[in-house]
C-alpha cells in the first residue's frame, strides 16, 4: 500500500468511523428516551382509568352498605347469631 491509502485509512478509522458510531449511538439513545416517555404516558392513562374504577366500585359499596334494607339484613343476622347463643 502507498502512503496516501494508508494515511487516509488512518483517518477514516480515527475520526471517521468513531464520529459516525457516537452519531448513531446518540441518536439511539434520543429514541428511546422519547419511547420511555410516551410509555410513561401510557402508564398514567391506564392508572388514571383504574382509579376511575375503583372509585365507581367504592360508590357502588357505599351505597349498598348505607342502604337501609342492607342495615335490616345486617340487624336481622346479629339477632340470629344472639339467638343460638342463647
Amino acid at each position: 500500500m502507498d502512503e496516501g491509502m494508508i494515511f487516509v485509512l488512518t483517518i477514516l478509522f480515527l475520526f471517521v468511523l468513531p464520529i459516525t458510531f457516537v452519531g448513531i449511538w446518540t441518536s439511539h439513545k434520543r429514541d428511546m428516551l422519547k419511547l420511555n416517555g410516551q410509555l410513561s404516558t401510557s402508564e398514567k392513562a391506564n392508572y388514571e382509568n383504574e382509579i376511575a374504577s375503583i372509585k365507581k366500585r367504592l360508590e357502588v359499596l357505599e351505597a349498598i352498605v348505607t342502604d337501609k334494607r342492607y342495615q335490616l339484613d345486617s340487624e336481622i343476622a346479629e339477632l340470629q347469631k344472639s339467638d343460638r347463643v342463647q
